[in-house]
């Protein structure tokens, strides 16, 4: 009893310095020049398709679609973009926060140190280049303390009880469930899509259960930025709500195809990390590129609610 106690209390310090990583890199990337980026997007979403790819961009970069959606909320509030803009760069936001996947099944034993060691270099130059020292120290934080999930989760793997709870989730709709609900609790589907490589990756659930879940974590992570708008206007409630909608809307389009999804991944490598990387992409990227299709008609739909236009 006390060994497991032992080893929860591990598990979960190993998560929060994860939480810590991308929580610290987003805030560095964002001190980096929040306000460029502020004019970058009203600049940007001049062009048809420029909001949709800056939102993939900078969620790329930053590591953070919460960080994204929740900066568009307040950006629409102050008049920075407009509100078909918006919804363009929370489209893009879906396709870049991917990313994550593809960075996390990399080999981070390697990578994590190396990051640290040379953000630690850079930021003890004395020019201005060492203000990015911090982001890249941060960066190399993430795959450090992902390694230590790993170490830490590994006298667990096979555990009865958590075998048991994590089997579920080979039923889609519990697995959706399950990545709403840890999502909504730890606020970053970053974190959700790290752990499932990770227990994917001990054999601990497999990709019929890896799936559902991650694509389940597209809805918790919404939840921030509707907790971030009510505060601002009627028009950002609309936005932060129309992001849910499409997450939403995107799990319904998506469930039917979670047999052909999870061929595909197994087809594309017999790498777990590789395989929710590859259907993670292409469960946003499908969704995202299906409104994208249809983004007037959905404009259109939206500034019907009684939210757009009325007074506060």
């Amino acid at each position: 009893m006390a060994q497991n106690l032992e080893t929860i209390i591990i598990i979960i310090a190993s998560i929060t310095l994860f939480v810590y990583g991308l929580q610290s890199f987003s805030k560095e990337i964002d001190n980096l020049g929040q306000e460029r980026l502020a004019k970058w997007m009203k600049k940007v979403t001049v062009f048809p398709l420029g909001g949709f790819l800056l939102g993939g961009i900078f969620t790329s970069i930053v590591q953070s679609s919460t960080l994204v959606s929740s900066l568009t909320v307040s950006l629409v509030n102050s008049g920075v973009i407009t509100f078909r803009d918006s919804i363009m760069v929370l489209l893009g936001t879906n396709v870049g926060t991917t990313s994550t996947a593809w960075i996390v099944s990399l080999d981070s034993s390697l990578l994590g140190p190396l990051f640290i060691v040379l953000g630690t270099v850079i930021s003890m130059i004395p020019t201005r280049i060492s203000v990015a020292g911090k982001s890249i120290f941060y960066f190399g934080f993430i795959f450090f303390s992902l390694g230590y999930i790993s170490q830490a989760m590994e006298p667990l793997k096979n555990d009865p009880l958590l075998v048991e709870v994590l089997s579920k989730a080979s039923n889609p709709l519990l697995g959706i469930l399950y990545g709403v609900i840890i999502t909504i609790i730890i606020q970053s589907s970053s974190v959700v899509v790290g752990l499932v490589i990770v227990l994917l990756s001990q054999g601990t659930i497999d990709i019929q259960s890896a799936i559902p879940i991650v694509i389940g974590a597209n809805i918790g992570t919404t939840s921030t930025a509707l907790l971030i708008s009510l505060k601002f206007s009627n028009l950002s409630k609309l936005v932060a709500l129309a992001a849910s909608a499409f997450n939403v809307i995107g799990v319904l389009i998506m469930f039917p195809f979670f047999g052909f999804l999870e061929q595909i991944a197994i087809n594309f490598s017999d790498q777990p990390a590789m395989q929710v990387a590859i259907a993670f992409t292409i469960s946003n990227t499908f969704t995202s590129l299906f409104f994208l299709l249809f983004i007037n008609p959905t404009v259109r739909l939206l500034q019907k609610h009684p939210w757009y236009g009325a007074e506060d």
